[in-house]
């Protein structure tokens, strides 16, 4: 058995090629499924897809394919039998193989009747019955595949016989006809169950049916065919003459079995024929009105010897010039052969093939030209006869239609033309790459087989109107693949109109939205944790900034206190000073982590600068003597409320380090594309080795965080801020402000 089965896997896999046998193997025993999905995989050429009920099954069957399904019979809910009656309902007709341990005999015409494919007890010795499962899954998938195939070839054959233009007749030994194919109505006007068993003698003209009696006789002495001429009798009398090429058939002993005639109506044909022949001269004034240029050279010499005015049209030479001249010099080639390559491609093929070439007038143009060249007979002289067209007009169109397709294809969005039913007339690259449909697959096919938009009929129908209506429509959608799959798609449609403005088609562009959609997903995602973040740290901020300021009060308090009572001890008055010290550089930092949240949070809008520094100046009890000079009036930057932060930070600065400072002054210097704003004071200015890291964090004398605010806040405006004072001679800070912000606003107005 194990040999057999081999020579099976073997055999199927010649007929199958590498296409695996996919199974549905239902059994409500997990571990049991396992095990059996693992032996009937183990040679590779079995795929094993598994359910745990009926139920299931019946799920996996409509979303998947498979060839054989194997099942338990007893099982949870539905058994065996009634999953396969199930089946049989819903014309799921796949072979069905019960693998049980039910008793054989307890089921076997219960199973029989209702179409199991084989009976398989699992309960035997596990290496022959996965063998004779194996083989049986095998056998049962390669002859419904051979089925398959067998029903397909009859059907071609049927569609072929049933669609072929000529009469096709198969007789027995006695010339009774024992078949007849449908074009017999529409040639001979016969039914084809009038001439079924009728002798082909009495289809035959009398006068012609010793010829093709004699012509049958030598075909039976030859064991072979011939081709006949005969007048066949029409339905309604009158007869057609009907071309014929009859075998003979031979049976499995080599001995005259029947034959087989297949027949062509040629009546026009001879009647064209004899009235060519009957008229010479009318062929003479078809030859000379043609519309297309024709040429006449002797085959062996390659001269011209006749041509027609559309000729001398072509190439601007007058028909005593033409006639005698070598075909050769018509094309703008070399001369050194003896014929230009397409006359001797033309007399090589001999077929009539059309073949693109140049041609030169007289003076000088080149032409493109498609020729068709036939070789004929004229007196008994070979001739090549060629039809000139002048493609040079047409070619260009090529070129440019051809140019505007590659265009097309060289898009990213997926473009589809249609005609007003809805049937693909044009299909580029990027629909292949997005809906997963050849251009060859689509073409002729209606859009929506092809590409079903997840749209209401409501919708879809409001849509339809407006394109009929000659109106454009785009909007978001969801569209579906071939394999199934839907994606989120930018569509627009336009109606396309001909010279007339009668509407003849749609085009529709579709753009893949997918990763578009995920990275919106994902950043609407991250804004809601940056949010919920964000809140969370203004609450905890907000709670630890208010408790810290607590403790620290008391901590004060404490120290006074201390202070109070440690008078005489110069070294705990120290301990006492560098505490305090401590404490308010806390403080400093709690203030410095309240505003720096904040950088960023608020809205830019525009705001007066003058106002805003006038603000930032009355937040100090004492200014110390300084003037302060505000030159800023009638500037309106945009910013936030943190603008009032970032000079009380650089006052600030002055009254702790400027020493000497006796004005502070703030103005404005319009540029060309930027707005510089200055801060100034005339104080010590700040230490060249200091200037480098001055906006750095953590760096200065206090807790470092002051001037790197204000570098940060700069920022969240899109300004730059540098020192660009002297040591000695004062600090200035200068913002260079831009005209415009990314968004295209205006960054600041002086009015």
């Amino acid at each position: 058995m194990l040999d057999a089965t081999v020579d099976s896997v073997n055999e199927l896999c010649a007929y199958v090629g590498e296409e695996k046998i996919r199974i549905l193997h239902v059994d409500d025993d997990a571990k049991f499924l396992a095990v059996a999905k693992q032996c009937l995989e183990e040679q590779g050429l079995i795929k094993v897809d598994i359910a745990l009920s009926a139920e299931s099954a019946l799920e996996k069957l409509s979303n998947a394919r498979y060839d054989a399904i194997v099942a338990d019979y007893q099982m949870t809910g539905k058994n065996g039998l009634e999953l396969l009656e199930e089946l049989r309902q819903r014309e799921i007709d796949i072979p069905f193989i019960l693998f049980t341990c039910k008793g054989k005999g307890e089921i076997a015409i219960e199973a029989l009747n209702a179409g199991v494919e084989r009976f398989i007890d699992k309960q035997g010795e596990a290496e022959a019955t996965y063998q004779e499962l194996r083989h049986s899954i095998i056998s049962a998938v390669k002859r419904r595949r051979t089925e398959t195939l067998l029903k397909e070839a009859e059907n071609r054959l049927r569609q072929i016989t049933e669609n072929i233009q000529d009469i096709l007749l198969l007789t027995d030994t006695n010339f009774i006809v024992t078949y007849a194919s449908t074009s017999c109505k529409s040639i001979l006007g016969y039914d084809p169950n009038d001439i079924v068993g009728k002798s082909l003698e009495h289809l035959i003209h009398p006068d012609d049916l010793p010829n093709v009696i004699k012509t049958v006789e030598k075909a039976m002495d030859n064991r072979s065919g011939d081709r006949m001429e005969a007048r066949v009798k029409h339905a309604d009398g009158h007869f057609l003459l009907l071309e014929g090429i009859g075998r003979i058939l031979i049976d499995g002993k080599g001995q005259f079995a029947g034959a087989v005639l297949t027949c062509r109506d040629i009546t026009e044909r001879r009647r064209m024929e004899q009235a060519i022949k009957e008229s010479e001269e009318k062929y003479r004034k078809l030859f000379e009105e043609a519309i297309d240029a024709i040429f006449v050279a002797d085959a062996e010499t390659g001269i011209i010897v006749d041509c027609n005015r559309a000729a001398t049209a072509l190439v601007g030479r007058p028909k005593s010039e033409l006639i005698g001249m070598h075909q050769r010099f018509l094309h703008p080639e070399e001369n050194a052969g003896k014929f230009s390559k397409s006359f001797e491609q033309h007399l090589r093929e001999n077929e009539g093939n059309v073949i693109e070439a140049q041609i030169v007038t007289k003076n000088g143009e080149i032409r493109d030209i498609a020729i068709k060249g036939n070789l004929i007979e004229i007196h008994g002289k070979k001739m090549l006869q060629g039809i000139f067209r002048d493609i040079t007009e047409n070619k260009k169109s090529t070129e440019r239609v051809n140019f505007q397709a590659r265009m097309l294809n060289a898009v990213g969005q997926a473009i589809i033309a249609t005609d007003m039913n809805g049937t693909i007339t044009y299909w580029n690259l990027a629909a292949e790459r997005i809906y997963g449909w050849s251009e060859a697959e689509v073409l002729g096919r209606n859009i929506i087989d092809i590409t079903p938009a997840e749209t209401s009929r409501e919708q879809a129908t409001k849509i339809l109107n407006r394109l009929i209506a000659g109106e454009s429509w785009s909007g978001e959608t969801l569209a579906k693949r071939r394999d199934g799959t839907i994606f989120p798609a930018i569509m627009t449609d336009t109606p396309i109109a001909n010279d007339k403005g009668e509407l003849i088609g749609i085009v529709g562009i579709s753009t893949d939205i997918t990763e578009q959609k995920w990275m919106q997903e994902v950043l609407e995602q991250a804004i809601a944790q940056v949010a919920e973040l964000n809140e969370k740290l203004r609450v905890v901020g907000g709670l630890t900034r208010h408790d810290v300021r607590n403790k620290l009060s008391a901590l004060n308090g404490r120290l006074y206190l201390l202070k109070k009572r440690c008078g005489g001890n110069v070294e705990a008055q120290q301990h006492i000073i560098e505490m305090e010290s401590i404490s308010k550089q806390i403080l400093r930092i709690l203030e410095f982590e309240k505003v720096y949240v904040q950088v960023g949070a608020e809205e830019l809008e525009y705001v007066d600068v003058e106002r805003q520094l006038y603000e930032a100046a009355t937040l100090f009890s004492d200014l110390k003597g300084i003037q302060l000079i505000n030159d800023c009036g009638g500037l309106m930057v945009l910013a936030d409320s943190l603008l009032r932060q970032l000079f009380y930070n650089l006052i600030d600065n002055t009254l702790k380090y400027g020493e000497k400072t006796s004005v502070i002054r703030v103005y404005y210097e319009e540029e060309k594309d930027q707005l510089r704003l200055v801060y100034e004071d005339d104080g010590v200015g700040i230490p060249d080795d200091v200037r480098v890291n001055l906006f750095r964090e953590g760096y200065g004398k206090g807790t470092g965080y002051g001037l790197y605010l204000i570098q940060r806040i700069c920022e969240a405006y899109g300004w730059s801020i540098q020192e660009t004072g002297s040591q000695g001679q004062g600090a200035r800070f200068t913002m260079t402000v831009p005209k415009k912000s990314k968004d295209g606003r205006e960054c600041y107005k002086v009015g």
